[in-house]
């Protein structure tokens, strides 16, 4: 049986531990962090057989630690880990943005000979935060993205293990492709539902009838603006420059639907058009 530590055993961490378990992988899981009555929880919620505020204790016997912490705070972790870890043990993340995060790893692995780094980034979540809200299911068909700081093809395939007995699927990206990409399809998404409440909100304050008139459809478009800021804060800033370039191709495609539906005709074949393009693009995109 091999040993994982999970770094932050909330919501994500929370449901990796739960999804090991529940599919009774050949691991041992190690919740570390610093809140000993957090860490209390997850235990008795079932995230881990175990738990400690000590890193070093918590990850010195890991094969695989996963550091799932904010952005900001997976380097400095990554910086105490690796140094720790034994003789063939492999680090990895969650992050949502990967190329500072390969980038920082470089170098801290330049002094851990036969420690690994692969930088990893489930797409799978929810706006919640906490333990509590952890689910064993979360990663279940959900695209995990590896990113190897090394050819090392035996720490690739530990963490892809790990992913796959969660029910997860792996993909293997270079760092600037997965931040590039993640911007339009996930980080994007974000921008949008924020700015979409922003305007209601101001016109609620014009007319108090708008937000007698909210239903589904604005329910469903914002729920993700109930997730965290600070979070969501540290992920647009470490990749604001290819966030701001899908925010300006959004821009250019309302622009453009503007243009076409200017001549309005009592059919509406501008806006028709607009709308089956758009129905057909997302059953291609997820077919029912």
């Amino acid at each position: 049986m091999k040993t994982v530590a999970i770094i932050g055993v909330g919501m994500m961490g929370g449901s990796l531990g739960l999804a090991l378990r529940k599919r009774r992988a050949p691991y041992r899981i190690i919740g570390v962090g610093r809140n000993p009555a957090k860490l209390a929880r997850a235990k008795r919620l079932g995230a881990c057989h175990e738990t400690t505020t000590d890193l070093e204790r918590g990850v010195r016997d890991a094969d695989i630690a996963v550091l799932c912490t904010a952005v900001s705070r997976i380097l400095p972790f990554l910086s105490r880990v690796l140094p720790v870890l034994k003789p063939g043990a492999v680090a990895t993340d969650i992050g949502s943005v990967k190329s500072p995060i390969l980038d920082g790893a470089a170098g801290l692995s330049a002094g851990a000979q036969g420690r690994s780094f692969v930088g990893g980034h489930p797409l799978a979540g929810s706006e919640k935060t906490g333990v509590q809200n952890s689910s064993p299911d979360l990663y279940r068909g959900a695209t995990v993205v590896l990113c190897p700081l090394k050819r090392d093809r035996a720490a690739l395939r530990e963490v892809e293990t790990m992913w796959k007995l969660c029910g997860a699927r792996t993909i293997e990206l270079e760092p600037a492709v997965h931040d590039i990409l993640v911007a339009q399809t996930s980080h994007l998404p974000h921008v949008l539902s924020g700015a979409f409440v922003q305007m209601v909100r101001s016109l609620g304050k014009r007319d108090p009838n708008a937000k007698k008139l909210l239903a589904g459809s604005f329910r469903d478009f914002t729920r993700i603006s109930d997730s965290d800021p600070r979070q969501w804060a540290e992920i647009a800033s470490a990749n604001h420059n290819f966030l701001a370039g899908a925010v300006m191709s959004y821009i250019d495609i309302l622009k453009r639907t503007l243009r076409e539906t200017a001549s309005a005709d009592e059919a509406g074949s501008g806006w028709r058009s607009f709308f089956t393009r758009s129905k057909k693009a997302r059953r291609e995109l997820l077919p029912l």
